[in-house]
């Protein structure tokens, strides 16, 4: 008996589950999702917020512990004041000031935006142009009419602001008041660093001014170049708030006619320019950075047409570049940028690195002991000692490689560094697994900081908190989030030096945080500024993104639950490792419906871009479709979709391709639910490049669909896009990654040239490309759909006015998602040809 009972248990589950309705065109409108969240100082409680177009957004405000709870609708975003007391967000109904704890909330109606005071204590609000100045704790309001800007400073004890023509420095801790400034136009006001003055502008002049002053003195800007003027733009205090950065600009001078020109229609493309007359060109009289003393004196420019800042300055320097064309850095040693130190005291330049050495990450180390870069050439990190002007290889010991090493590219780009530690004892870099820490004065050898864990445990380690370092010793603790082969996520303790013995992480199969998984990443954890509790997102493949926290980051407590998935037939991933020809092995995510059935055969449909196949554990979105795949929408209809990793050696992509993707089939057809007569390709942009150039060599596809793709490289080389950027990069060293220009090897670019196949191609295509493409060029998909035209095979293009390389216009949205769907549904599960295909 109760077997029979287990057998209708499960008889139950499963009808219920067949019987869940597939994802539409119109769920993402009611999909909930979770949104914005913070943490209470104290760690005890946290407000988060979810919604969907359909339902609106909620706020709810939480404790982490107890059953402590409030809803608030139609709030996106709200603020916990420092003195965890109250919580404040603007509303329906006004703004809001929750008591924490309690059910306390008073309203204040008409409000457009409001700051609080970090101390937690006092909320200045704007209604049109009258302040509100209010004390959280009292309940106090004071109102304060035609008031244009306000600012606190950081301690929160002090308000200044502007009325009429009026700057008034209010002290909140006695109630005092002091009229510090008469004047039109003042603006920029700007606190220093230690809370204890200000800076602002005026229409032509900087001021200065100091709580113990009586009134605020003029910055004298003596030594500005002529023709230079100041600009009433923000101002910003070097860190010991000695120096005060501004801007200037070039007066505009009218610019002579050339009396043999006799058109103003033409452009001369003279090969002598450093641009192409379709690149932007940087403009002569746009703000340029200046620095001068607090107290004023000479001004030092540091930036002008032909110098341009790197990084934020110091104290002491500030970095600059020469201002040249990246674009055609890579072939031209011209335009290799150079870097010199400005000292901040008397303008004098260092000369640090010359052109035409190629060096990434260059930056000034916070202490300002050093400059650091990556060497390109020799795949190492350099230091410049400024005190000694001596230029050292501070990584030459690292046995592992320092560059990616799936990037075949002629170009090498590091994986990365980490940060330095405080007072630039030692910088923390990157290899593909593990954290080295250098020494600067390259004085001791390098450190393998987690002793080789990671390249042991194919295990990649990133640092949590980097921006940290400059406030942490050597034997300090780190926070380490950890990636393995099978894309689990997991966190580690260790500490800045050596750490031996490092016992296995537990590694989950989600995700909850990792620089760089994706675009979009999900965010680093929030930690309570005053409690060792943090608050992070947790997501999986089968669970939407929901709020968790945690003190070990062993165990994670939920704080929310939002599953939108769970009234839909959802989805479930497969990691998948196959063999390819030449000895290598391929990766990718294979994406099943929640209601598989292995006795069943599925259509599939190949899905592709570069290296994908860390979103294994990502909740995978769920919108329409703007050119690529909505891989929920297909996968919940009933398809199969796969994913893998692209690798593109140098000189030969498109074998690359096509080899990756037909050995991914041939592996996958063994499998019997899965049908090797409904198969199809799509992809978007270079994923339409690679649907283009997989159809043009093989004929095992049932269906393909490209959008905004390239098709022939020749053409694709001598044109423009980006912004009238020339091809050429991205077509010899970026993701086409042909190595040469086409005439030093013309059949590089033949067997890359999809068109020039197009007699081979039989597979059904359905291209979406638009005129206002500024990415790839609209013709690209035009040549492609004529020349099949021609040999009259089976090709749609759709073509949406006023859209670009991607669509946006909600209308555009749908109609293609809708004529994707009927495409493929047609070709991989025999539906009803669509009116629009056959007209």
């Amino acid at each position: 008996m109760k077997y029979a009972i287990t057998i209708l248990l499960c008889f139950h589950i499963s009808f219920v589950n067949a019987q869940k309705p597939p994802i539409n065109n119109f769920t993402y409108k009611g999909w909930e999702m979770l949104l914005n969240y913070h943490i209470s100082d104290n760690g005890k409680y946290v407000w988060y917020t979810y919604g969907s177009e359909l339902s609106g957004i909620t706020l709810v405000v939480r404790s982490i512990t107890g059953s402590y709870c409030k809803l608030f609708t139609g709030v996106w975003d709200a603020v916990f004041t420092s003195d965890n007391q109250h919580l404040v967000f603007n509303s329906p109904k006004g703004l809001g000031v929750l008591t924490l704890g309690t059910s306390t909330i008073n309203y204040t109606q008409r409000i457009n935006t409001y700051t609080v005071a970090n101390n937690g204590k006092w909320l200045a609000a704007k209604l049109a142009d009258t302040m509100l100045l209010k004390n959280l704790h009292t309940n106090e309001e004071r109102y304060y009419t035609r008031v244009s800007t306000h600012l606190f400073n950081n301690a929160g004890n002090v308000l200044v602001y502007y009325t009429k023509d009026s700057l008034v420095w209010t002290d909140l801790v006695t109630n005092h008041s002091r009229l510090i400034a008469i004047g039109d136009e003042i603006d920029n006001i700007t606190f220093n660093h230690a809370d204890t003055a200000i800076a602002f502008t005026d229409s032509s002049h900087i001021h200065y001014f100091s709580k113990r002053m009586d009134s605020p003195q003029q910055i004298l800007l003596t030594g500005l170049r002529p023709g230079t003027t100041l600009l009433p733009l923000p101002l910003q205090f070097s860190q010991d708030d000695k120096l005060l950065f501004f801007k200037v600009a070039k007066e505009r001078t009218p610019v002579a006619k050339d009396a043999q020109q006799i058109s103003n229609k033409l452009n001369i493309w003279d090969h002598r320019d450093i641009r192409l007359h379709s690149q932007e060109i940087p403009d002569p009289y746009r703000p340029f950075s200046a620095v001068v003393p607090v107290s004023g004196g000479a001004v030092i420019q540091l930036e002008n047409a032909d110098t341009i800042l790197s990084g934020q300055p110091g104290n002491q320097y500030a970095l600059v570049s020469n201002v040249v064309n990246e674009e055609d850095a890579y072939w031209n040693e011209q335009q290799v940028k150079s870097y010199d130190l400005i000292s901040l005291a008397n303008g004098t330049r260092k000369h640090v690195i010359s052109s035409p050495q190629r060096a990434l990450g260059v930056e000034l180390s916070p202490a300002e002991h050093y400059v650091s870069w990556f060497d390109t050439t020799n795949q190492h990190y350099f230091t410049y000692e400024i005190a000694t002007g001596i230029t050292r290889n501070i990584s030459a010991a690292i046995p592992a490689t320092l560059a990616h090493k799936h990037l075949s590219s002629t170009e090498k780009w590091p994986y990365g560094t980490a940060g330095w530690l405080s007072e630039d004892q030692r910088l923390l870099v990157y290899d593909e697994f593990d954290i080295w820490q250098l020494d600067p004065g390259a004085r001791t050898p390098p450190l393998n900081i987690a002793d080789h864990y990671g390249q042991q445990h194919k295990t990649i380690l990133r640092l949590v908190y980097p921006q940290q370092l400059l406030t942490l010793r050597e034997n300090d603790p780190l926070l380490v989030t950890c990636l393995d082969s099978n894309k689990y996520n997991g966190f580690m303790h260790i500490k800045a030096g050596i750490n031996r013995s490092l016992r296995p992480v537990n590694m989950e199969p989600a995700v909850y945080h990792f620089p760089a998984l994706v675009v979009f990443e999900p965010p680093a954890p929030l930690k309570a500024e005053k409690a060792g509790v943090y608050i992070l997102q947790r997501q999986s493949a089968t669970q939407a993104p929901n709020l968790v926290t945690t003190t070990d980051f062993k165990t994670f407590k939920p704080l929310s639950d939002i599953q939108p998935q769970q009234t839909y037939n959802w989805l479930t991933t497969e990691l998948v490792r196959w063999p390819m020809p030449g000895g290598t092995t391929g990766t990718g995510i294979l994406y099943k419906p929640e209601d598989f059935d292995s006795t069943r055969q599925y259509p599939i449909i190949f899905h592709y871009y570069e290296q994908r196949s860390n979103e294994m554990h990502l909740f995978p979105k769920v919108r329409l479709s703007n050119g690529t795949l909505t891989i929920a929408w297909y996968v919940s209809n009933g398809y199969l979709v796969f994913v893998p990793d692209i690798y593109r050696p140098t000189g030969r992509n498109g074998a690359a391709i096509l080899n990756t993707v037909v050995s991914a089939a041939q592996y996958l057809v063994a499998r019997p639910y899965v049908n090797a007569k409904r198969m199809g390709l799509q992809g978007h942009s270079f994923g339409g490049y690679e649907t283009n150039y997989i159809i043009a060599h093989t004929n095992i596809f049932a269906a393909a669909q490209s959008s905004a793709a390239p098709s022939e490289l020749f053409g694709l080389h001598g044109g423009l896009g980006f912004g009238g950027r020339s091809y050429h990069y991205i077509s010899e060293l970026g993701q086409l990654n042909q190595g040469v220009p086409p005439w030093e090897n013309p059949d590089l670019y033949v067997q890359a040239s999809p068109i020039l196949f197009a007699q081979q191609i039989n597979t059904p295509l359905l291209m979406m490309h638009n005129k206002d493409d500024s990415a790839v060029p609209f013709s690209q998909s035009v040549a492609l759909f004529i020349a099949l035209r021609r040999l009259q095979k089976p090709v749609w293009l759709l073509e949406y006015q006023g859209e670009g390389h991607v669509l946006y216009d909600p209308g555009c949205l749908l109609d293609f998602s809708i004529k994707q769907e009927e495409f493929f549904d047609y070709y991989l599960k025999n539906k009803n040809i669509p009116g629009w295909m056959q007209r």
